[in-house]
């Protein structure tokens, strides 16, 4: 099956010289030159869009390759604590850091190269080495990329081949047994084509007591370009992690007072001798732009990747009496899950009159087939958080069948947008797309598979228009939709749940002159449809309830001189959960800061090449989950940084949370916090010729 999948794709490649041999004396067409407002990128959205960021109509940030090294990032969290309203989420040291990633409240979607990763990216955040740049949408925009999280997208470029060869080697070391060596090479082979081979591997331990992080990422592209026509690119990823599944502290010894002293962030309560958390994932994308004419392309493309992960998880649930003893349970399990896609875009312009209109058609497919066994450990003992013992150590676990389930999905979609020019400083941007989705889930230990056929249309509508050739304005109003609570299941009457929805409108301002500019934007973000309990009968669900977000961002740079640049941002946020049957209509939504700020400077030294770095991020409280009475106390992280650029070798040092701060992240349940990293030292030597 996996064979056949890649086959598809290498022959998206191979069918290129044909058509280049037809096309070959036709002329090139003309590529818009774009020029950003409020980015440090020249080119459209998410790989796939073909709107300019600059027109966009909704609040766009982007984070290149070298910002990641000059912050020295070590996961895709770490990148999201330079964005206003978005929550980096937990330390890596978490089991899968993607299921905390936020944007203005509500959980991101991450894309790859303008498609979804849906797996791919919960298997290793770190896995950094191979990306270009990172380009946070916020709020939903599920009109071309189909279900996704309500909260935004985290779009994911790749880095593409270059004719120019290129080699960089890098190595990293710091505190808590850090050790990672990264490797980029690229360059031409043959006339239109080249290639690019990147990847890392880590072997490291972390800041908490038995936990190690042995992982390995590679990156291979290929780009062929026959002919002015025809443009054709294979990515292929594989991500691997091999790491303890860390169940956290608990909120009483952390958040809230035990009575003694406050627990050691290194502490580790689960039980070293039997956990495990082993996860795989290959991707491979393909796609091969065929311009049809001067005016119009034709774009397929493929992806198909797994996602292949064994557990065993010890999970704290609530104290005792004592606040010191905590009860515990655990499980043992395997996930085996494969997503194939496939898409087919017609993009071109035409007028009508004197209007402009830049058109995208596209369809999808969608086909997934994941499969989740799990058996519950039956001999989980209790443990003490001021004198743990772990009971594995001398006794062997035992289990009993929890389930065996199934999760299949089909789905198509027909999408369409339109960029209308009403004039050189205005334009709008329409787009429309329906979903046809049959899913299915289960059979939960022997009882029968639920499955249902659902549709979704969703659209969006925004507009930009020019002041002045340094300010503008943007509306815009999108929608978007997501299948992840409710794909296959049924209601008490035996209705299909239909899928959660979201809306989001938006105002902002963008301006750029000289060394100065920035945005501000006004937004009400909400998750509509959302799942609550049934109020007739609790064990079912409908679709019934709602959260909303109403906020404020500001962000902005300032070139100060040729060799000082300042940049900041900062976002309030207040989320309300407003209809719900589990009791918390009118409360907090969780894990939302109403205040968040964070600005980062950058200083080279003139006559040397010394470059000096700093950042500050600073959120308020918030809840740790829906509604929750447990507040998470508020934190200010500082870093400070040098680069020293000796060519060939560049030398990156980074001190992360200076003031050794101590706080604590959401873990997804209310009997548990994940730590934040504490003080962390990166030494990274790069050699690049």
């Amino acid at each position: 099956m996996k064979t056949s999948l890649i086959a598809i794709a290498s022959s998206l490649l191979l069918a290129a010289p044909a058509w280049a041999d037809e096309t070959a004396d036709t002329s090139p067409s003309e590529a818009d030159q774009i020029v950003v407002t409020g980015t440090k990128f020249s080119g459209d959205f998410g790989g796939k869009s073909g709107i300019p960021i600059d027109r966009v109509p909704q609040s766009v940030q982007i984070v290149s390759a070298d910002d990641i090294v000059a912050q020295g990032a070590g996961s895709i969290g770490d990148l999201l604590r330079g964005v206003p309203s978005a929550n980096p989420g937990y330390s890596r040291v978490g089991a899968y850091q993607s299921f905390s990633l936020k944007v203005r409240g509500f959980l991101a979607d991450q894309m790859r190269n303008g498609i979804r990763q849906r797996y791919y990216e919960d298997v290793d955040a770190s896995a950094l080495s191979n990306i270009e740049r990172v380009e946070v949408l916020k709020g939903p925009s599920g009109v071309l990329y189909g279900q996704s999280a309500v909260g935004g997208i985290i779009s994911i470029i790749t880095k593409r081949p270059q004719d120019e060869p290129a080699v960089n080697l890098a190595l990293s070391g710091g505190n808590y047994r850090h050790k990672m060596l990264t490797i980029d090479m690229t360059g031409g082979l043959a006339s239109g084509l080249a290639v690019r081979v990147t990847g890392e591997v880590e072997r490291s331990g972390t800041f908490v007591d038995f936990q190690d992080m042995n992982r390995i990422n590679a990156g291979f592209s290929l780009r062929y370009a026959p002919s002015d026509r025809v443009t054709a690119n294979l990515v292929a990823e594989y991500v691997e992690r091999d790491t303890q599944r860390n169940p956290g502290l608990p909120i009483v010894g952390t958040v809230l007072n035990n009575g003694g002293a406050a627990l050691s962030r290194s502490l580790y309560l689960g039980e070293p001798a039997v956990d495990t958390m082993n996860a795989d994932a290959p991707l491979v994308q393909a796609w091969v732009d065929f311009a049809l004419s001067d005016a119009w392309t034709i774009t397929p493309r493929f992806q198909f990747q797994e996602f292949n992960t064994s557990f065993t998880q010890i999970r704290l649930r609530a104290p005792q009496p004592d606040l010191v003893t905590i009860n515990r349970n655990g499980r043992t399990g395997r996930e085996d899950d494969a997503y194939t896609i496939a898409q087919l875009d017609l993009s071109g312009t035409l007028k009508t009159g004197p209007v402009t209109h830049k058109l995208l058609l596209g369809y999808e497919y969608d086909h997934e087939r994941g499969r989740f066994t799990q058996y519950n450990l039956t001999n989980v003992v209790p443990i003490n958080v001021r004198t743990p013992v772990y009971a594995f150590n001398s006794l062997a676990p035992t289990r009993s069948f929890a389930f065996d389930s199934f999760y299949n999905i089909e789905g198509h979609a027909l999408y369409a947008q339109d960029q209308i020019d009403l004039t050189p400083r205005w334009n709008l941007i329409g787009a429309v797309r329906h979903s046809w989705i049959d899913a299915s889930d289960g059979p939960y230990g022997g009882a029968p598979a639920n499955q249902a056929a659902t549709g979704s249309t969703i659209w969006q509508i925004g507009s930009t228009y020019r002041l002045t050739d340094a300010l503008s304005v943007y509306a815009g109003y999108n929608t978007g939709f997501d299948i992840e609570s409710t794909g296959g299941a049924r209601t008490r009457t035996g209705a299909p749940l239909m899928p959660e929805e979201s809306n989001q409108a938006e105002l902002g301002l963008r301006y750029r002159s000289g060394g100065l500019r920035g945005s501000v934007s006004l937004f009400r973000i909400k998750r509509v449809n959302a799942v609550t309990a049934d109020p007739v009968d609790p064990d079912y669900s409908i679709n019934a309830g709602e959260q909303r977000v109403n906020g404020v961002e500001v962000e902005g740079e300032l070139q100060i001189s040729d060799g000082w640049r300042i940049s900041a941002g900062y976002a309030y946020l207040d989320g309300e959960v407003t209809r719900s049957n589990d009791g918390i209509a009118g409360l907090r939504i969780g894990d939302l800061p109403k205040h968040s700020f964070t600005a980062r400077t950058e200083l080279e030294i003139p006559g040397t090449p010394l470059t000096l770095r700093g950042g500050v991020h600073h959120i308020t409280d918030r809840v740790l989950v829906d509604g929750s009475a447990v507040v998470l106390p508020a934190y200010t992280l500082a870093d400070l940084g040098l680069g020293l650029e000796l060519k060939p070798f560049r030398i990156d040092a980074t001190v992360r949370n200076l003031f050794d701060q101590r706080y604590f992240t959401a873990s997804g349940n209310g009997f548990a916090v994940y730590p934040g990293d504490p003080r962390t030292f990166t030494l990274r030597l790069s050699l690049g010729f």
